[in-house]
């Protein structure tokens, strides 16, 4: 499988456009499946507008998406504002996974940050499951920026299956050499392969940092894109190796439930 890492800069609020730049790269391209960052298609973060801009994964934008997909026979993953799909009214930070033959997906942010120049919790509503979509035969697993500190989600991602974990991210030029840190660390300890796709371009006080990339469950990376400016950059994944990588380092053969019982009682007390 090729993977296209399309670290590109959004455009806040301007949902047209945006969907005109995934259109353009997905009908160039020669990836089977090709990643934009996090919120690409409204920007990060349109704030007021969120409500108007948010649709139904059924929705005008997504069904976009969906054909484009399935008339050039080729996978995409984006990030963009959800309406909730059993709250009336509420909004999620959600990833939609559309395969080659136009199926649809999503995921919902489940980890959003609200400290420093992060406003997430103020607009959207958490998600509650980490689930997984199959692209040519591939079981894809799929994160959102700052849900990647938090291993027990890349865990379970794993533990379900997971072959490549993507993580799609709008990081500032201020965290981004946490998630440098963070990646190889997150490969290597579910025995996966992983992608980063982030944002690049600056609004209001965010500077989007870039450096999207491809890692094997070594940690070794396989391609990259560099800091600040956009590229697209391609790389392969090959999902039959993964049987040597995990036999070689059996993480996931070696987890243990109680050491996951301890830390449920522990956050009781959080």
């Amino acid at each position: 499988m090729k993977i296209m890492l399309a670290q590109r800069k959004s455009h806040v609020g301007d949902i047209e456009r945006n969907l005109s730049v995934i259109e353009s790269i997905v009908s160039k391209s020669e990836a089977d499946l090709i990643v934009f960052p996090e919120l690409f298609m409204s920007g990060y973060l349109p704030r007021d507008e969120i409500s108007s801009i948010a649709e139904a994964e059924d929705g005008p934008t997504v069904s976009k998406i969906s054909q484009i997909c399935s008339d050039s026979s080729k996978s995409v993953i984006f990030g963009m504002p959800l309406r909730h799909s059993q709250i009336s009214g509420q909004v999620t930070n959600s990833a939609i996974v559309a395969d080659s033959r136009g199926n649809v997906a999503r995921y919902d942010k489940t980890f959003l940050p609200t400290f420093g120049p992060f406003e997430e919790a103020l607009y959207f509503s958490v998600g509650r499951d980490a689930s997984l979509a199959e692209l040519s035969g591939v079981k894809i697993g799929v994160m959102i920026c700052y849900d990647i500190f938090f291993p027990e989600l890349s865990k379970l991602l794993a533990l379900r299956g997971a072959d490549l974990i993507v993580c799609i991210s709008a990081s500032p030029t201020a965290t981004v050499e946490n998630f440098m840190r963070l990646l190889p660390a997150r490969a290597i300890e579910t025995a996966s392969y992983f992608a980063y796709v982030n944002s690049v371009g600056v609004h209001l006080d965010l500077v989007f940092g870039g450096m999207s990339r491809l890692l094997n469950p070594r940690g070794e990376v396989l391609t990259e894109a560099g800091p600040l400016e956009e590229q697209t950059v391609t790389g392969e994944f090959d999902p039959a190796s993964l049987e040597l990588y995990r036999r070689m380092r059996p993480t996931l053969r070696d987890s243990r439930t109680e050491v996951f019982e301890a830390m449920i009682e522990e956050l009781k007390y959080h």
